[in-house]
């Protein structure tokens, strides 16, 4: 009886705890720019971000976690392609490269209670990288369902990342509203990863041969339906470096009572 006094008042501790919490929301607009020799064979990545944070009763500091899915690279093309069947048909290629990152996250709020919060953060967890073909039948104007989808490549990496940002209370333009009810958060994180696989289908006609982190050439395989000739199309080169990126983000954050 006694144990089970202790466990339930133990249970009501953490509830209660936890009730004094505040939740944050947030989704936004994220761009990553590569560094170092990333910054050589691949593009800015654009997407969105997800974002969930408990705020501590003090007000300074924060944890939760942290998602993201970005594009970095996108390519079309006509092709003859053969299905399983053997039949042939024209469809429309695209070749998309992406990156998937799900990590957590801590920041500590350098001032508390002003419109306008400056703030340091870091976060670890890992970033996926991802090179995916669909295929399109180009009479299907809407292309609301690939013919057919393959994964290329697909690499990832244990990442951490370390930065800051300004969080402005948009009670301070809007007076009707509530105090620390809807923010703007700008903020810039350096991430840094270990090696990684990833293509950049937007460089797939430039000679990179030159560079010492290309490692293969990434190829599909097509028909020609007039010779019945098998072949290979070139869709991208394969590179191998260090995860190096610099991530901005505008967002919109909605925090509880």
């Amino acid at each position: 009886m006694k144990k089970t006094l202790l466990t339930i008042l133990f249970f009501a501790l953490v509830q209660v705890g936890y009730g004094q919490w505040k939740r944050e929301w947030s989704v936004g607009y994220a761009q990553a720019a590569p560094m170092g020799r990333m910054e050589q064979t691949v593009n800015n990545a654009h997407g969105i971000a997800l974002d969930f944070y408990l705020l501590a009763p003090s007000k300074r500091y924060a944890v939760g976690v942290d998602l993201s899915y970005s594009i970095y690279g996108f390519s079309e093309s006509r092709q003859q392609y053969s299905f399983s069947d053997g039949t042939t048909a024209d469809m429309d290629i695209n070749v998309s490269n992406s990156i998937l990152n799900g990590m957590l996250s801590a920041r500590y709020n350098l001032v508390k209670d002003k419109a306008l919060t400056p703030y340091v953060g870091i976060k670890g967890g890992y970033s996926g990288f991802q090179t995916n073909l669909n295929i399109y039948d180009p009479d299907d104007t809407d292309n609301c369902e690939p013919v057919e989808t393959d994964l290329l490549l697909a690499d990832g990496t244990w990442t951490y990342s370390i930065g800051g940002g300004l969080s402005y209370d948009l009670s301070s333009v809007f007076k009707k509203m509530r105090s620390e009810f809807l923010f703007i958060n700008l903020s810039t994180y350096y991430t840094q990863g270990g090696d990684i696989d990833y293509m950049n289908s937007n460089q797939s006609h430039t000679n990179h041969s030159n560079m010492p982190s290309r490692s293969q050439d990434l190829e599909a395989t097509f028909i020609n339906t007039q010779t019945q000739v098998t072949h290979k199309h070139h869709v991208g080169n394969v590179y191998t470096n260090a995860l190096q990126m610099i991530d901005f983000r505008l967002s919109v954050a909605f925090r509880s009572r």
